[in-house]
């Protein structure tokens, strides 16, 4: 299944192999078989390359998930009852960056000592994603209703207004204000829920920010706001996290919050991450 996945996800026997350090008589064997077992074509092979058949999409579909199930039950074995020993992968939007996760993160840490976090920033969609295929145990998120996926439950745990980043200067915007200033914001790829939740936001106040730049990161969204060319929505909760060079002021008469949840998946629950989750309520 793992050498089936890496050729769908290569594009090709030869990338696969090479991206897997295998020879790639082996891995064309391999899934030679596999179709003979099966019955059908996983690949349609042609001079141009290899592309998966309508079957073979959904046995991709389906290895995929058996391979995460896998990964879970062998994280899951590390994760025991008591939770005295084990390895909890998290998963946070840049949003959740505030010193509202530090509390629970230090809790649990000094409960269990001898168990590992390992955090990695990643966008909502892709925490959905990761979630899903078990590359990750928990994530911190935005709660929004394009965020869902059947398997995944969400908990929120805190709300935040939105306010504005900007070097240092006024203590608040005003509405006419926002009309007149530059914005630098996530481009809508990364930051696909956020910019949905600020565009009704904006419609709702009867604004149309003037976006003059976009960034995947970030960090280079800060870099380029010191910088002076422009400013950016962004959560309240996060003003003890953002660089020394910036500010985040509130906006008068916008209302909009800002929601972050606690997600995990319901097929790879444990007891240990139930207690992890339990530092945050």
């Amino acid at each position: 299944m793992r050498y089936i996945i890496s050729v769908a996800d290569a594009g090709g026997f030869r990338a696969a192999a090479k991206a897997l350090n295998i020879v790639q008589p082996a891995i064309s064997k391999c899934v030679k078989d596999a179709e003979l077992d099966l019955g059908f074509l996983i690949f349609e092979r042609n001079p141009r390359g290899i592309k998966p058949t309508n079957r073979g999409l959904q046995f991709i579909d389906d290895a995929r998930q058996v391979v995460a199930l896998f990964q879970r039950a062998i994280r899951a074995s590390r994760q025991n009852d008591e939770g005295t020993t084990g390895h909890v992968i998290v998963g946070y939007s840049a949003l959740a960056t505030s010193q509202q996760m530090s509390p629970g993160l230090e809790a649990f840490q000094a409960s269990f000592p001898e168990v590992q976090i390992e955090m990695h920033m990643m966008s909502t969609d892709t925490i959905m994603k990761s979630l899903r295929t078990g590359n990750i145990d928990i994530g911190f998120l935005l709660s929004h209703a394009s965020v869902t996926e059947p398997d995944i439950r969400q908990r929120p745990i805190w709300t935040t207004q939105i306010g504005i980043v900007t070097p240092h200067g006024p203590t608040s915007f005003t509405l006419d204000a926002l009309r007149q200033l530059p914005f630098v914001m996530g481009l809508r790829e990364n930051w696909r829920s956020y910019r949905n939740l600020l565009d009704k936001a904006c419609s709702d106040a009867g604004i149309e920010p003037r976006i003059v730049d976009e960034a995947w990161d970030i960090q280079v969204i800060f870099q380029r706001i010191a910088a002076g060319r422009g400013v950016t929505f962004y959560p309240m909760s996060a003003a003890q996290s953002l660089p020394a060079t910036l500010s985040i002021v509130p906006i008068e008469n916008f209302k909009t919050d800002l929601t972050i949840s606690v997600a995990w998946s319901a097929a790879s629950d444990t007891g240990l991450l139930q207690t992890f989750r339990m530092m945050f309520e």
